[in-house]
């Protein structure tokens, strides 16, 4: 079994896959987690955080994994774990990128550039910055709405409550990856086709940005880590244990429903 490392996006810490773990775990695997350097901790001033700093904790954990790990980061956690690749590729044997950002191959780019692109996204009516201390936070009474809207209320209500300051250098900070060393570990993307933050639009002309050997299809917000707990951790378990499954072969739909979700595993399994 591989064991899987948990990079969470803006604004969360590792305690957004509290519900996900267990779920892996009982699939025979690992799983690890870390809280980016900046997010609860007050003692470390926002410009002092990077990307590159993000990468760095993320390799450092990484390198105390001693089995075969699959990298996974949701939303901006797409960015970090793309550069902690390119960092040091050798750490890594597959990679997971959960409604996340993907940046092009072999050119420059920034959270805040692709996030300008998505036209559909309603992050902007969420989004409180403060400039003096360049970092933002998510108004409370929006983020249910664009993160976690097909979530049982008190899961919502506690994850709202889990919300931090996001840093803003790793928004706007640029970064470039190579074909020669990201370019080189497997990939898979997971899509949320209800998500508001990063629109599903933009999240299919970001699978342009990599070759990914399969991309698969949730019907969830941005965060099926807390409404679909046990249909993701499906998804990525048949990720890693099937890696070379083409995207045209696979688009399995994930519902809340009984009986759609045993069409679903049909669907997934036939597709196998």
């Amino acid at each position: 079994m591989t064991a899987f490392l948990l990079v969470h996006g803006a604004w969360h810490d590792e305690r957004c896959w509290d519900s996900l773990v267990p779920e892996l775990s009982a699939h025979g695997h690992a799983v690890h987690t870390l809280t980016l350097p900046g997010h609860w901790d007050r003692r470390l001033s926002p410009f002092r955080v990077s990307l590159k700093r993000y990468a760095k904790a993320v390799c450092e954990a990484a390198d105390q994994i001693n089995e075969p790990l699959t990298l996974v980061g949701h939303s901006m956690g797409g960015m970090v774990i793309s550069k902690a690749a390119e960092m040091q590729p050798d750490l890594f044997n597959h990679m997971i990128y959960l409604a996340a950002y993907v940046p092009p191959l072999n050119r420059w780019t920034q959270v805040c550039r692709l996030t300008f692109g998505d036209r559909e996204t309603q992050l902007w009516g969420a989004l409180q910055v403060n400039w003096l201390k360049f970092s933002s936070t998510i108004d409370p009474d929006w983020a249910t709405n664009i993160f976690y809207h097909d979530c049982a209320p008190d899961l919502a209500d506690e994850a709202t409550r889990r919300l931090c300051r996001q840093p803003g250098r790793p928004m706007v900070e640029l970064m470039k990856v190579t074909q020669e060393r990201i370019g080189s570990i497997p990939k898979t993307y997971i899509e949320c086709r209800q998500d508001k933050v990063i629109s599903p639009d933009l999240q299919r002309q970001m699978q342009t940005n990599m070759p990914f050997e399969r991309v698969l299809s949730m019907d969830t917000s941005h965060s099926p880590f807390l409404s679909q707990p046990a249909h993701l951790a499906d998804a990525m378990h048949r990720a890693v244990a099937h890696p070379k499954v083409t995207i045209e072969a696979i688009r399995p739909t994930f519902s809340t429903s009984p009986a759609d979700e045993e069409n679903a595993s049909e669907t997934f399994a036939g597709a196998l």
